[in-house]
This record gives C-alpha cells, sequence and structure tokens, in this order.
C-alpha cells in the first residue's frame, strides 16, 4: 500500500478558484479551513459586537469594522467573525483586504466547528502579527477571553467588555447581557 509523502500547501491566491458555497474558507501556513455557515445565534452576537465597536469607531472617526472580513498577509487568510481597521477606508472603492492595515482588534465568536481553531492557530497567527487586541466570543459561557500582543495571559470578562484603542478616547463599554441576548 502506497502511502501520499506530499501534502498541498494553500495559498491566499487558491481560495479564489473554490465555490461560493455558503462555506468560509480560510488559508493559514499553506493549511485550508473549511467552516460551514454560522449559525444564527452566531451571526447575530457578531452583528451585536460589530454594530458597538462601529458606533464607537464612528463616533471617534478612527477605523472601519468589517463583520466578517479579510485578514492577508504573506500568503495566509483569515477571516475573522468582526475586525477593527484603523483609518477610514469607505471611500476606498475597490480597495482589496491586502491593501487595508492589520486590524486594531479581532474577534471572533466561538462555534463547535471552530473553538480549537480559534483558541489555538487562529490566536497564534493574530498575536504573531502584533494585533493588539483579540477577543475570542464564547456565547455557551456568556464570556469574552482578551489576548493581547503585550501580554500571554489571557483575561476573560464576564460583564462589561472594554476597550482602549488609544489613551486619548474614553474606553468602549459593552456590558455583555446586551450581546448574549
Amino acid at each position: 500500500m502506497l502511502m501520499a509523502t506530499k501534502t498541498r500547501r494553500w495559498t491566499s491566491a487558491d481560495l479564489e478558484r473554490l465555490p461560493h458555497d455558503g462555506n468560509r474558507y480560510e488559508v493559514l501556513d499553506g493549511e485550508l479551513f473549511v467552516t460551514p455557515q454560522a449559525e444564527y445565534d452566531h451571526q447575530m452576537v457578531a452583528f451585536a459586537m460589530a454594530r458597538r465597536l462601529a458606533d464607537f469607531c464612528d463616533a471617534h472617526g478612527i477605523a472601519d469594522v468589517a463583520c466578517p472580513g479579510a485578514v492577508m498577509w504573506e500568503k495566509n487568510e483569515l477571516q475573522p467573525d468582526v475586525q477593527v481597521i484603523p483609518g477610514r477606508h469607505v471611500s476606498r472603492r475597490g480597495a482589496h483586504w491586502k491593501e487595508l492595515p492589520l486590524p486594531l482588534l479581532v474577534v471572533e465568536v466561538l462555534s463547535t466547528s471552530t473553538w480549537r481553531r480559534d483558541r489555538g492557530k487562529k490566536r497564534e497567527a493574530y498575536l504573531g502579527l502584533k494585533i493588539p487586541t483579540y477577543w475570542i466570543v464564547d456565547i455557551e459561557e456568556r464570556s469574552v477571553e482578551i489576548w493581547t500582543a503585550a501580554s500571554l495571559e489571557t483575561t476573560v470578562v464576564t460583564d462589561v467588555l472594554r476597550w482602549t484603542p488609544s489613551p486619548e478616547l474614553p474606553p468602549l463599554e459593552i456590558p455583555l447581557a446586551t450581546i448574549f441576548v
């Protein structure tokens, strides 16, 4: 019996050839991730989080919020549930994800098909890119894990989530009870 000795290394360019079938396709370090369409509660939590972040960023004119979006570098492409992209880019018609700066904040909402990846490979990738803040939203536990590029420790929040993208700004405060409805 013969065994395969080589596996195909995927790149972000390969994603363009995949079908638009409702799945989410991502590539990290040559590995293809395929995730089925998110459940309703997952999307509602991601949208609620994006809405609160967008209101704050719009009020202070600091960033755009994408839900979902793409974080692209080298031959990799991850598609977080929510991301905050520094600067204002709405008027950039035809802007490609790869042309945008790396996010200030990335949010992933856990699901049964992604939780290992979100807490493992994707967390390592985002923090390795020096993305300042990474939130992992756990609907079941009604909590948010906060990871930062400046610390190896995580903080778990179960009441009010706070984000301060700049010392000149007041913090955004998100009562989690308003997200987990």
